[in-house]
């Protein structure tokens, strides 16, 4: 049996490059736990550069680079910046910075977040930071057993196959873009462009929480992330009983994993 993993993914069309944003993101991990602050930063997969402080992150953050694409065409771009922790509470988070690509269309940024689950964070209230500097198009917390990590947990086939790996993940744009919201997690931010797919006062009337943040929307189902772990059954029902409140195909896994 594995451990529980708590995952945060979000997916923004602001400048992620922008160090006044870095600086923030990084700051509200280590303002609100300092055993989420930092072991390593660095801009290369191995994460081995020492962290020195917030302030020495900056050069790290989103240096540019530049990539030879041939035939003597050359693209400038931002790099992405990651960091992890060895020690409790062990994490990693990656940084893939928004950029334009050739043809001059946004391609959103994707911020993920992995960690150890641990009880004495406050967890919510660090998403609901992230989901206020970020201001995404949208994004979700989770925390996975193996009871949704299981192989056809949701389903047999390529299809619920590809839609449980990009729950898992948190989707990033091109995902949600080409195939849709795979699924509701504990905390689900739905930006501007979900606006008109949220009924927040039909949720309210069914007891759910539903926080606007900016122009968007923060669903939460149950009282606690960890009911996720400690009474999947409760968890679910409410995530069936809030999927009703949507228009039918809002999401792609329409099932429940048995457990």
């Amino acid at each position: 049996m594995s451990k529980p993993k708590i995952r945060i993914s979000i997916t923004t069309n602001i400048d992620t490059a922008e160090w006044g944003f870095g600086r923030r993101v990084i700051e509200a991990f280590c303002s609100k736990d300092s055993r989420l602050t930092p072991e390593y930063f660095d801009n290369n997969e191995a994460i081995t550069k020492p962290f020195k402080g917030v302030a020495d992150c900056e050069a790290l953050w989103a240096p540019e680079v530049v990539i030879d694409a041939g035939a003597n065409d050359r693209i400038i771009t931002k790099w992405n910046s990651m960091w992890r922790r060895g020690k409790t509470i062990k994490c990693r988070a990656d940084m893939h910075h928004t950029l334009l690509n050739q043809r001059g269309q946004l391609r959103p940024g994707w911020f993920t977040f992995d960690a150890a689950a641990d009880k004495k964070v406050d967890w919510l209230g660090l998403f609901r930071q992230l989901c206020e500097l970020a201001e995404p198009k949208f994004a979700v917390m989770h925390l996975f057993t193996d009871i949704e990590i299981s192989g056809g947990a949701f389903g047999v086939g390529d299809d619920a196959r590809i839609a449980q790996d990009d729950f898992i993940t948190g989707a990033p744009a091109v995902a949600l873009e080409q195939r849709g919201i795979p699924n509701l997690a504990w905390a689900t931010f739905f930006g501007r462009e979900y606006a008109a797919e949220v009924d927040a006062k039909k949720l309210r009337d069914n007891d759910f929480v539903i926080d606007e943040i900016d122009q968007g929307s923060l669903l939460i189902l149950t009282p606690s992330l960890f009911d996720v772990a400690d009474n999947f059954f409760l968890f679910s029902t409410r995530r069936v009983a809030a999927k009703k409140l949507f228009r039918p195909g809002m999401f792609r896994i329409t099932n429940e994993p048995t457990f």
